[in-house]
Order: structure tokens, then C-alpha cells, then sequence
């Protein structure tokens, strides 16, 4: 019997939401032009994450972390390669490196957009994605970029995915 190890990250290129289109200025005040392609990183949780407790805010907590440290490494990439790119927060939906805007990105309804998954509102008010295999235990991020799909498919491929 083979053993296979579980794929715990998924990551999509895709171009923006249409919400992303008409209303970029207000989501990056300090972007010129919006954006081009968008990268959905979903990480499978060890917990299904639509319960509350401090279990799950840790989980969400470290999820957050690993995302995020991603994120430096395509920000850095990407500015070497002279592409304004932007990591969101999964948190509250909010630009890392850019000035927060008047909206802010709403990640859950970006994947249902964008993939089709459905999702739930939780007991907290948060909302929960629905993953077909991971069901609850998936963990959102997006990082938007200028530059072509072609472009960042080059930088995700340099990045090392641990």
C-alpha cells in the first residue's frame, strides 16, 4: 500500500472579483492601476474552523503566521522584480504593505467567487468556507499583484512552499 501524503496547501491563480475591479481605489487607495492577477492560498486546518474557542483562534493564529511568511517571500520577489504586488491580511482583510482603504477584502466571498465553495456564517459572525474535500478546515489568504498570471506563476514557482 502506497502512502501518500496529504496535500495541505492549494494555491489559484485567477484574475480579479469584479468587485476587486470597481472598487480597487477604495480597497488600494495607493495603486494606480488595479490589479491584474490574484493568488487564493488555501491551507488545510488541523481543526474544522467553524466552531469557536481557544483551540481554533490558535490554530487560526498559526495559519495566519505560515500565511503571512509567504506572503514576505512573494512581496520581496515581486518587488526585485519590479511588481507592485499586496499581501491581505486573513484576519480582517486588510493590506500589509499598502495604505488600508475604505473597504476592505472580504476573503470568504472572494473564494466563493472565484472557486465556488460555499460557506457558512458561524455562532462568532465570522464566516466559515466550505472546502469539498477539507469541509471547515480551510484557511484563506490572497495576495494580488500587477503583473500577469504568467509573471506570478514564475514567482510562486521560486517560492518554497513548506
Amino acid at each position: 500500500m502506497k502512502h501518500q501524503r496529504q496535500k495541505t496547501v492549494e494555491i489559484y491563480l485567477d484574475s480579479p472579483t469584479p468587485f476587486m475591479i470597481e472598487h480597487w481605489e477604495k480597497l488600494l487607495p495607493d495603486w494606480k492601476v488595479p490589479p491584474q492577477t490574484i493568488v487564493l492560498i488555501l491551507l488545510k486546518s488541523q481543526l474544522l474552523l467553524e466552531g469557536q474557542g481557544e483551540l481554533i483562534e490558535l490554530e487560526k493564529d498559526r495559519l495566519k503566521e505560515r500565511f503571512l511568511a509567504w506572503g514576505e517571500v512573494f512581496q520581496a520577489t515581486s518587488q526585485q522584480r519590479r511588481f507592485l504586488s499586496e499581501i491581505i491580511s486573513p484576519k480582517d482583510g486588510t493590506p500589509q504593505y499598502s495604505q488600508e482603504g475604505q473597504l476592505i477584502f472580504d476573503l470568504v466571498a472572494t473564494v466563493h467567487h472565484a472557486l465556488g465553495f460555499d460557506f457558512s456564517q458561524t455562532a462568532g459572525g465570522c464566516k466559515a468556507l466550505e472546502h469539498p474535500v477539507w469541509q471547515t478546515a480551510v484557511y484563506p489568504g490572497l495576495f494580488l499583484s500587477q503583473a500577469t498570471a504568467t509573471a506570478v506563476q514564475s514567482i510562486l514557482t521560486e517560492m518554497v512552499w513548506k
